[in-house]
């Protein structure tokens, strides 16, 4: 049996973290913190850049999971949190422990992921 309020615990904890990274992320992207003006190094433009992309995918990335996340939060108020979106069946608690905001049973998310 899944207990709702520690899952709902731990998910919140996730999305606290990730709002963290995020925050820090964009304290610390080249792009904005740099006075772009007064660069005249050879090279060091590329690498500000190159910084920035790297900035750019992470945070994608952290966005990508905080939107899982906040779907999870979502169905835990609704009282949908543990059913696949796909196959309506109950996802399995042990692959709930390991990824919270999981919204596909282990053979749901095996097609969906053959698919892309």
């Amino acid at each position: 049996m899944i207990d709702i309020k520690t899952i709902s615990k731990v998910v919140e904890k996730q999305r606290d973290l990730i709002l963290s990274k995020l925050r820090r992320l964009k304290r610390e992207d080249p792009f904005r913190t740099e006075d772009r003006s007064i660069i005249v190094e050879p090279g060091t433009d590329a690498a500000i850049l190159f910084g920035h992309e790297k900035t750019v995918i992470l945070e994608d990335r952290l966005k990508n999971d905080l939107k899982e996340i906040e779907t999870a939060l979502l169905k835990i108020k609704k009282g949908t949190y543990g059913f696949c979106e796909k196959c309506k069946k109950a996802i399995d608690k042990r692959r709930l422990d390991v990824k919270p905001q999981a919204v596909y049973c282990l053979k749901c998310e095996s097609e969906v992921e053959r698919k892309k």
